[in-house]
């Protein structure tokens, strides 16, 4: 009978430690698997768990958490892309989510991330870069405060819609700047134009309206070079607050442990994720 006990115990202890197939798995174990990676941080077994458990099961309570997690996973695993799209489908399934708000606000962060590098904090400017993803986020952000302006989101979707323009604004001016050391000088004066009709409140509109005026010289147009010169004498004890990209990372951090508090019903009941947006 020992001998026939240690079998059985033997036996169950193997069965621990060969894991189900997909096929045979239940709802609730594909989603405590993804949970646990999510909040170990293991974004790729997240991601595998919660597609897995997407296709098995597309319909739900759980499919319907899933689609948010998995964009935030995608998110930090540096799949933006991939979290856009899950975010989208989300957008498009739940129109009337409590956590909609958030979404947009996730989206804005994945394709605000797209080109940032962290040396962006310290050496380089990401206006030295193509600015379509910037503009994806500046979309995406001037969408939620359109439609959620009340919401906790607002504050820091604002202060990157400031960090966007000063970027875009900033990567104008480079490009005037290169054009006028060409000597394409009406090619710099409609960058710095560019400037200060789409970005007027931008960071270097003064140094935007000085390429104006120097470019207007170099083109021998004498009166737009005196209304050019005007203007930025009027304005240049003008203070200007440029929001850096640092306080920015900062302002992120601050709103990652905020989300903590926005969870779904589901994740209200069960307590499951607490800290899980850490």
């Amino acid at each position: 009978m020992f001998i026939f006990s240690l079998g059985l115990q033997g036996c169950s202890t193997l069965n621990g430690l060969i894991e189900k197939p997909d096929d045979e798995k239940t709802v609730e174990e594909f989603y405590a698997d993804a949970t646990e990676a999510f909040q170990d941080s293991q974004w790729d077994t997240a991601i595998k768990n919660y597609e897995k458990l997407k296709a098995y099961f597309p319909y739900g309570r759980y499919a319907e958490q899933t689609h948010l997690e998995l964009a935030y996973a995608y998110y930090k695993y540096d799949e933006p892309e991939s979290a856009i799209l899950e975010l989208d489908e989300f957008i498009r399934l739940f129109p009337k989510h409590k956590q909609l708000a958030y979404a947009y606000y996730l989206k804005g962060l994945a394709a605000d991330s797209i080109i940032r590098s962290w040396l962006d904090n310290y050496v380089t400017d990401p206006a030295t870069r193509d600015v379509k993803s910037a503009k994806r986020a500046y979309g995406y952000y001037s969408e939620l405060l359109n439609q959620f302006p009340e919401s906790k989101y607002a504050v820091a979707a604002s202060k990157r819609l400031v960090i966007l323009r000063n970027q875009m604004a900033r990567h104008e001016l480079r490009a005037a700047q290169f054009y006028f050391n060409k000597q394409a000088y009406l090619a710099s004066a409609n960058r710095a134009k560019t400037i200060l009709e789409n970005y007027p409140q931008a960071s270097v509109t003064l140094d935007a309206l000085q390429m104006l005026e120097q470019s207007y010289a170099k083109l021998g147009m004498t009166e737009s070079q005196k209304d050019a010169l005007r203007v930025y004498e009027l304005n240049q004890n003008v203070e200007v607050t440029d929001v850096s990209f640092e306080a920015n990372s900062q302002d992120e951090s601050t709103e990652d442990v905020k989300d903590k508090k926005d969870r779904s019903w589901w994740s209200s009941i069960t307590g499951m994720f607490d800290g899980i947006f850490d």
